[in-house]
């Protein structure tokens, strides 16, 4: 893997997106360089990569698959507030914090590639290279490791 281009490509390919522009990797250097992440902050980026909103607001439902988040509405935000906190993240390594948002599904699309940046960024802060294997490769070893703590 290496650098930030082959991360975005393989985030973007995960959703059969086959291309990288640089209005994506400038909102990836933007949101891996802030200190913290706060719901706007990726609302912010949300927008810039899928030009949707949060699902804060009834009827904003959806369905991935098999899986049903909650449904939309105010609870969306105060749970995705929740997930940000510094002692959850504290506590919490970068698979569970992607595990937990991916289950809470806080947008109407880019989730699964605002929820790789949200991992990307928090192996940063743990002073981990999040671009050393690529995100598939990372993601499972961190799996095997939270498996083997339960």
């Amino acid at each position: 893997m290496g650098d930030l281009h082959d991360f975005i490509a393989e985030s973007n390919r995960i959703e059969g997106i086959h291309r990288v522009t640089e209005y994506e990797v400038k909102a990836h250097e933007h949101f891996l360089d802030l200190r913290e992440v706060r719901v706007i902050d990726l609302e912010n980026f949300v927008k810039q990569i899928a030009a949707v909103p949060l699902r804060d607001h009834r009827g904003q439902d959806v369905r991935v698959g098999d899986h049903r988040p909650p449904p939309g509405g105010p609870m969306i935000r105060v749970a995705l507030e929740r997930l940000l906190l510094g002692p959850y993240l504290e506590e919490t390594s970068p698979w569970e914090l992607h595990v937990a948002y991916e289950a809470l599904h806080p947008f109407l699309d880019g989730n699964g590639r605002s929820g790789r940046a949200l991992w990307a960024w928090q192996r940063l802060r743990e002073g981990r290279d999040p671009f050393a294997l690529g995100f598939l490769h990372s993601a499972y070893y961190e799996a095997l490791e939270a498996g083997g703590e339960r």
